[in-house]
Parts: C-alpha cells; structure tokens; sequence
C-alpha cells in the first residue's frame, strides 16, 4: 500500500488529486463546486435549468440510484450505473440560497436534483486547489460591491485605511428601532467627520454615543453597552426647542406640534410594552426647554426604540456621524439624501 494512503493526510491527498471524468464518484454530505461549464454550454444550461451554477458551494444531500434507493455513495453502484444516479443539492450558506433564488428567478424549493452524469467531469471538492479561482469568481459576479470593497481595503496602505477608518466606516442596524426606513441587517455607510451635529438638520438621521443616561439604565437592567457602541435615531428636536410632551400614544409633541419623521406606528408591536413601561420611568416625559446642547431623538419605530423619551435629551456632542448610503442589501441601495 502506498504510503500515506491512510487516515486524514490520505484523505488530504485524495481531494488534491481528484481527477473530473466519468470515473468521479460522489457521497453524502460532500460539498462540490461545479468547474468548467463555460466549456460545455448544454451541461451548463441543463445544470442552471435546475439552478445549479459554476464556482458555488453545494452539499451533497441525498443520493438514490435509478430505482430510487438511498445511497451513501455513488461507488457502491456499477461503473456503468453511476452516471444515472439522482443527486439532491443544496447551496451552501443561506445568503446564497436566497440570491439564487430571488435573483435567478426560482420558483421551486431547494434541494434540487441532477443526474450523477452532469457533475462528474464538472465538479471539484470545494477543498480541491481547482476550485478556488471559480469560487471566487461567483463571489464576485454575485456581491460585486462586497468583495471589491473588502480587496481595497486590503491592500490599502495601513496608515490610509486607519485615516479611512475615523473618516468613515460601516454600520449594521442590529435592532427594529428604526423599522420601517432601516431594517434590521441594513448595512450603512456613515461619514464621521468633525462637527456632525453642525451638518445636520432637524429630521436628519444620526449616529451617537450612548448617553451617561443611557449608560445608566443599561447598567441597571443587568447588562452594559460594549465600548465603541453606537446607537442611530432620527433628531426630532433642536437646542432651546420649548414644552416637549409625550401624549398617551407615546407620540411626542414639541410646542403642541407634531415631530418631524415617519408614522411610527408601521412596525411590529411590541406585546409586552416593555417601551411604555421604561416612558413611564424615563426622562423624556416632559422637558420644559432643550439647552443649547442638546437635542431630542426618537427611532422611527415608537413600539420597540429605546430613544429619548426614555434616557432625556442628548448632548449634540455626542453626534458622531451621518449615513451616506445604504449598502446592503442591495436590492435596498440608497445613496444620499434623506433617509
């Protein structure tokens, strides 16, 4: 037996010297990336018939033979019945299950099935050297913007990318508060320049420091803030503004007048009022007048934001940034302008 044919580094040696051709033999749970098909246009247009497309990962699910017995392998079959063998894929990752299926116009549910026959002269292990430059081909074609980001970033020179950093930097919505207009997973990105507040008008949507205040109740509540947080509202009230009330709604009224912003009853309610519990308590029940440095925020989703209404005002020096655009998802994009 030749060396090294056992154990782990045998199996190393097998997948970098897999071979494409009729020979190929497949199991469960393998993940194969399909090769080549730009050489053969009618495998490649029955493989994308069934939304199976060169350079992605897809896990082996199931096999069956012609008769439809489940099989653990394709080399347990004869040589001349391993071309017919059903095989049942999957993409790996859920975000690419759902561009194949959005943008690709899929209409079935995933797993789908091929014949043996169609992958095994067009299909590598993902852990075969030959998949690599297909795989990140199809990353590309699939998340351009991503990916080309990610490389310039990587080589960009380190003391540019720590300057790019302070200037601008991305930021993921990691609750409902802002529902409707930023939705949980946006990806934003954010100019953080000197004197934010100074760019900003009232109905801008900002990002801030958390407020001692802020800080304060989380810190009761058993938890604390991790350090670099930022938070993102929507300023509702500017430096001297007069008679800030809360009615029995949960709006907010400045001088009798209604805020600026959305309806903020489009999202989710909350069923446990855990918002009307901490109004109750909080510090933006009524504020006679805003000083010159503070300015009142609210989250565009009044059931679930935690905003001013419950921590008081916000000190405008705390006003980090602004959002320049909405990256992600891209379906979503938005450049500019009010949000």
């Amino acid at each position: 037996m030749p060396p090294f044919s056992k154990g782990g580094i045998g199996a190393v040696r097998r997948v970098v010297n897999q071979r494409l051709g009729p020979e190929r033999t497949f199991r469960a749970g393998e993940v194969i990336v399909p090769v080549g098909l730009r050489n053969n246009d009618t495998i490649r247009e029955k493989l994308q018939s069934s939304f199976i497309y060169g350079g992605i990962d897809y896990r082996i699910m199931t096999i069956s033979d012609k008769d439809g017995n489940e099989l653990f392998s394709t080399d347990s079959l004869p040589a001349e019945e391993r071309s017919s063998a059903r095989i049942a894929l999957r993409p790996c990752g859920w975000k690419t299950q759902r561009q194949l299926w959005q943008l690709k116009g899929m209409t079935t549910d995933w797993p789908v099935e091929v014949e043996a026959g169609l992958l095994s002269s067009f299909s590598l292990t993902r852990f075969n050297v030959g998949s690599a430059l297909p795989r990140l081909i199809s990353a590309f074609q699939r998340d351009f913007f991503t990916y080309t980001l990610a490389l310039a970033i990587a080589f960009t020179p380190i003391p540019i990318a720590l300057l790019a950093r302070n200037v601008v930097s991305f930021y993921a919505i990691p609750s409902a508060s802002m529902e409707p207009t930023l939705m949980r997973g946006d990806v934003l990105l954010v100019e953080k320049l000197p004197r934010a507040f100074e760019r900003s008008k009232r109905g801008d949507i900002v990002l801030f420091e958390a407020p001692q205040s802020l800080i304060d109740i989380v810190v009761n509540s058993g938890s604390k803030i991790p350090s670099g947080s930022l938070f993102v509202k929507r300023i509702v009230g500017l430096p001297e503004d007069k008679d800030i009330v809360i009615n029995e709604e949960n709006d907010v009224l400045i001088d009798n007048h209604p805020v600026v912003g959305p309806d903020r009853s489009l999202c989710t309610d909350d069923p446990l009022k855990l918002i009307t519990r901490m109004i109750n308590d909080g510090s933006g029940k009524y504020i006679k007048s805003l000083g010159k440095n503070e300015v009142y925020v609210l989250g565009d989703c009044k059931a679930v934001s935690v905003d001013s209404r419950v921590f008081g005002s916000l000190d405008k020096d705390k006003i980090v940034g602004k959002p320049m655009a909405r990256v992600w998802p891209l379906d979503r994009w938005k450049l500019l302008g009010p949000f």
